[in-house]
């Protein structure tokens, strides 16, 4: 089971919900402006793993927004760690980081970061964002082998995966087509993802110990490799309201099954008034 239940605390998650959400044009994406959460905002969320029909509480991933400054910008630092739960740090030990810096009120990607250990296995990815000539400065890093760089020419409007989550959030989804199936530019490593994401609709979420929450709901067509086949679909749901969260992720993959809920959050910028009452 290398590398299957902990990988999704950050890979498979931020990937997912990148690509799921932004259901704008084109234009729309570009030109956003940040309503929907300010610094000191803090989202937790455990990550859940099946097999044989057992489920279990194997990891957490938090995110986080702060202010900071980058290349001598003002920005806003959204950091994100996913870490697997001290009971299962003997049979495979996972610290993963995530982090991007952004413009705070356009969100445009200005540097990413991500710096992961899963078992041992070790890789970094750096990238600085070139707006105006739409090209990504990478830096590679696989275990202990030197890094490589390297020089992205990307569409316009290509995100990091952590930024995407964020962008997202910023969209108008009252007038969201059901069905409707919109790709989406997100860069790892040296590749760019054109990942699909259907709307399904609107629909009421339980999620264990906090209650009902009126949902967004897509399903997501998810990119073959270590963890997933390629032929599953990921299910995520969205906070109804202007904060526009997260709120769970449900997938089969390639060995079992997982659930991404969220635990706690601090610092909304808005009532959170998809919550029924």
């Amino acid at each position: 089971m290398k590398r299957i239940a902990i990988t999704l605390i950050t890979i498979a998650f931020c990937l997912a919900l990148s690509s799921f959400t932004l259901s704008a044009q084109k234009k729309d994406i570009c030109g956003i402006t940040n309503t929907s959460f300010v610094v000191g905002e803090r989202v937790t969320y455990t990550v859940s793993y099946t097999w044989l029909m057992l489920w279990t509480d194997v990891g957490e991933v938090n995110f986080e927004v702060k202010s900071d400054k980058k290349f001598g910008r003002d920005a806003l630092h959204l950091h994100c760690t996913g870490k697997s739960y001290p009971f299962y740090d003997w049979f495979f030990k996972v610290r993963d980081l995530y982090e991007s810096w952004v413009d705070p009120v356009t969100l445009e990607p200005i540097y990413f970061n991500r710096a992961i250990n899963e078992g041992g296995y070790k890789k970094e990815n750096e990238y600085t964002f070139k707006k105006k000539s739409n090209q990504i400065y990478a830096r590679i890093k696989h275990r202990d082998k030197p890094s490589t760089y390297d020089t992205l020419n990307v569409p316009s409007c290509t995100y990091d995966v952590v930024t995407a989550i964020y962008i997202s959030r910023n969209l108008d989804f009252s007038k969201a087509e059901v069905g409707k199936v919109i790709p989406v530019s997100v860069a790892l490593d040296r590749e760019v993802y054109n990942v699909g994401y259907k709307f399904i609709g609107r629909e009421t979420k339980n999620i264990s110990g906090l209650g009902k929450f009126k949902c967004l709901k897509f399903q997501v067509d998810l990119v073959a490799g270590d963890v997933f086949s390629g032929e599953q679909k990921l299910m995520v749901w969205v906070t109804d309201d202007r904060n526009k969260i997260p709120i769970s992720i449900e997938s089969p993959i390639k060995v079992g099954s997982i659930k991404v809920r969220v635990i706690d959050w601090h610092g909304l910028r808005h009532p959170l008034t998809s919550k029924v009452k």
